[in-house]
């Protein structure tokens, strides 16, 4: 098993960083994920000045909101915005006639993003390799190797992880414990809700981005930290390799990934994000590199565990539960097709910026990247001074 970044650890190194005490490499953020200017909030503290959270502007993009609708336009702007709309125009000329749907939810003020409510449990096996396990509203991949298993995220409770993703692999004939690694696409609590059971009965490689893991460790769970993702990061186990990828903006430290599917004989590589509606500068240029980096992979599906977001949906999983397979893979596309999907989308995040290009524009003005004035001595004196 191999983990290779700038480096490439084995993993017994990388188990060696999970045991690692949490206080040595955390900091501790709110479960917002904390934007340096907003605060943080939710579960955790702030933590002390220098450490990784809401005090330390280098890791954290204070306009990108934390999880919810930060930066987003009323939908009053974005309809009100010849820019946006100009925009908008441009995104439905790449539709055509096959994306028109994607089109019209994608170029919104909010993206369309409403989660699916959940409906039960699914555990569906998509490709010869990987098999998605759901609640309804959010799921978990599952990634068979020749030597074990990957697996990504694990819904949103333990409950739910224990009956619907851990029975449907032991029905499918897959065992728990050959779970080797967990990779987590970020910190809210429907996509560790089994995080806790995973480590403490199976003891795979956890891999999180920094600040998700702060906030997983500030949170209160009886967890060891584990390995800190970084960008373009490879995952191999076996025969299989996957690609990470930090998308920041849903939360500071989101992951996202590619990773290779086998259907038919073929495979192919697929996109998984971690999150779709973005809104401010920031978060528009982490989508618009995730999305370079699919199409350089040549990526035929774009998907994330949430369904009816993104490629996968609800009737894709339904229609998953029968077997064999009646005609196309309802989850496999052209990469061409894939290709002007992530333009729409994309399109669709340039007009809302755009709709809302006043407020982010204030947000980063001039005295954003300004040095604040050094506090008062006890003396009275003024500080130290400094050329400005």
């Amino acid at each position: 098993m191999l983990i290779a970044s700038r480096a490439v650890w084995t993993s017994e190194q990388t188990a060696g960083a999970a045991q690692q005490p949490a206080g040595a490499r955390q900091g501790g953020a709110g479960a917002g994920g904390g934007g340096g200017r907003q605060g943080g909030g939710g579960r955790g503290s702030a933590p002390d000045t220098g450490g990784y959270g809401t005090s330390n502007t280098l890791y954290t993009m204070p306009e990108a909101g934390q999880g919810g609708g930060a930066g987003d336009p009323t939908a009053e702007q974005f309809a009100a915005s010849p820019e946006a709309q100009a925009i908008v125009a441009n995104a439905k000329k790449i539709a055509a006639t096959d994306l028109v749907n994607e089109v019209n939810r994608f170029c919104t003020w909010n993206a369309g993003a409403t989660v699916t409510p959940a409906n039960g449990g699914d555990f569906v096996q998509v490709f010869d390799n990987i098999y998605y396990a759901g609640t309804g509203g959010v799921g978990a991949w599952v990634i068979k190797t020749s030597a074990g298993l990957i697996l990504w995220d694990t819904l949103d409770s333990e409950e739910n992880y224990k009956n619907i993703l851990e029975g449907g692999m032991k029905k499918a004939g897959l065992n728990p414990a050959d779970i080797k690694y967990v990779v987590i696409g970020h910190h809210h609590f429907d996509h560790v809700g089994g995080l806790e059971f995973v480590q403490k009965n199976y003891n795979p490689t956890i891999l999180i981005g920094k600040l998700d893991w702060d906030v997983v460790m500030s949170s209160g769970a009886k967890m060891r930290r584990g390995v800190d993702v970084l960008d373009g990061q490879k995952v191999t186990l076996g025969d299989t390799t996957i690609t990470l990828f930090l998308l920041p903006g849903h939360t500071p430290t989101s992951v996202s990934g590619i990773f290779p599917a086998k259907y038919q004989g073929r495979t192919f590589n697929m996109l998984n994000l971690t999150a779709s509606r973005f809104s401010t500068y920031a978060s528009l240029a982490a989508f618009q590199r995730i999305f370079d980096e699919g199409k350089r992979a040549k990526v035929e599906a774009v998907v994330q565990v949430h369904p009816d977001i993104n490629m996968l949906k609800t009737e894709t999983i339904a229609a998953l539960r029968k077997s064999p397979l009646s005609g196309p893979h309802p989850l496999l596309f052209t990469p061409e097709k894939a290709a002007r999907y992530m333009d729409v989308e994309l399109e669709c995040g340039r007009a809302r910026v755009a709709a809302n290009k006043t407020a982010l524009d204030k947000a980063r003005g001039p005295e954003y990247y300004r040095t604040p004035d050094p506090a008062p001595s006890a003396a009275g004196r003024g500080g130290n001074g400094g050329v400005r």
